[in-house]
């Protein structure tokens, strides 16, 4: 998806369709459950098709790791992190997730019902007064999509400076709730402001200290308050509709773009090196960040956003009849697949620098059928 789309909707479209334990309900570890192995040959077969994979589709390059269910971690990468002057792309890479951020913002929301801070039924006006929409919106209809919350409409302009409260701004009224999720940055930035007054704390300090506390999340970094460690890729766009890809990154430390960044924040701005982001996910996803009950809430589906369902900044979908779930992030020149199999007890996260080869035939396909012996 390119910058062509309207503007501040289109960047903030192009984000959807990132120190304390769980508590007492933390699953303890246990034998690992049969599925999937990491053996020489899968992850020869791994490392061949991310190749192949990249080449074929034409982008710089891409990041991607999977974790297996006894925990062991395949990671590779192939192409380009830089363009020019060229700079190859590796695992340590750090790349932007941009809605994958999502799926962190509901976590810490979840933390901080489990520390009775927060209540997902609290109107959203408790937290954000200067909230317009339904006074009964409420935190869940926030995550879920369906508190009438929109994003803004017009043309975007690269040379006007973009910020937070201009994307606020100039988004409309929202409408009514809604029983289905209408995909929505703007939802999730003022998510990451409710959370921040409930956490009493900025919000990349409460993430720090209640969710990335956890194997994987020293590899992830909350932008613009924190940086990822370098190497650093670049993120590659089209503003014509195709021809010769656009360098995205101004040269600073923030991914793609302080501005960006610092605009999306709860909604788009979490960045680091895949192999973090899929380790992190694995434990969430695995119960060693949220209590089960909370796991459940996340897991709370309902109609609607860009998969087959849509919970608490958590998306549903299948892969060949296997159920999954995750996210996406599409941003300005970059996208990630995120995805757990549940079944399988596997995660796969890959993310490509590079906004023309959307998720339908991404580099994630190939991946999944290597890890899965097919």
């Amino acid at each position: 998806m390119s910058l062509r789309l309207p503007a501040l909707a289109c960047l903030l479209t192009l984000l959807g369709g990132p120190a304390c334990g769980g508590g007492d309900e933390r699953r303890t570890p246990s034998p690992p459950p049969p599925g999937p192995r990491l053996t020489a040959s899968v992850a020869r077969e791994l490392d061949h098709r991310l190749r192949e994979r990249v080449a074929d589709a034409g982008i710089p390059g891409a990041s991607a790791a999977v974790v297996f269910p006894d925990g062991r971690m395949w990671s590779g990468a192939a192409g380009d992190a830089v363009v020019k002057p060229r700079q190859p792309m590796t695992p340590k890479t750090a790349l932007p997730f941009d809605s994958i951020t999502k799926m962190a913002t509901a976590a810490l929301a979840l933390r901080l019902v489990e520390e009775g801070r927060l209540r997902l039924e609290d109107p959203i006006v408790r937290w954000y007064p200067r909230w317009r929409g339904d006074r009964r919106a409420t935190i869940r209809d926030l995550l879920g999509h369906t508190s009438g919350a929109r994003d803004p409409q017009g043309e975007y302009d690269p040379d006007e400076p973009l910020t937070q409260r201009r994307a606020l701004a100039a988004a409309p009224d929202p409408t009514e709730r809604t029983e289905s999720a209408f995909y929505s940055n703007v939802g999730f930035v003022i998510a990451g402001l409710a959370l921040e007054r409930a956490a009493g704390e900025p919000l990349a300090a409460a993430m720090r200290r209640r969710v990335f506390g956890h194997p994987g999340g020293d590899g992830l970094a909350l932008q613009p308050a924190e940086r990822t460690r370098t190497p650093r890729g670049h993120s590659y766009w089209y503003p014509n509709g195709g021809g010769t890809p656009v360098d995205a990154n101004d040269g600073g430390p923030i991914l793609p773009t302080r501005p960006l960044a610092a605009t999306f924040g709860a909604a788009g701005s979490l960045a680091g090196d895949v192999p973090s982001l899929a380790r992190w996910a694995h434990g969430l996803f695995e119960g060693q960040v949220l209590r089960r009950g909370s796991l459940d809430e996340m897991a709370d589906f309902h109609p609607g956003g860009f998969w087959e369902a849509y919970g608490l900044g958590l998306a549903l979908n299948s892969f060949e009849d296997r159920t999954m779930y995750g996210h996406t992030g599409d941003g300005v020149g970059s996208h990630t697949e995120l995805w757990h199999l549940l079944d399988e007890h596997l995660t796969l996260a890959v993310t490509w620098n590079d906004d023309l080869l959307e998720g339908e035939g991404g580099v994630h396909i190939p991946l999944l059928r290597a890890a899965l012996g097919g």
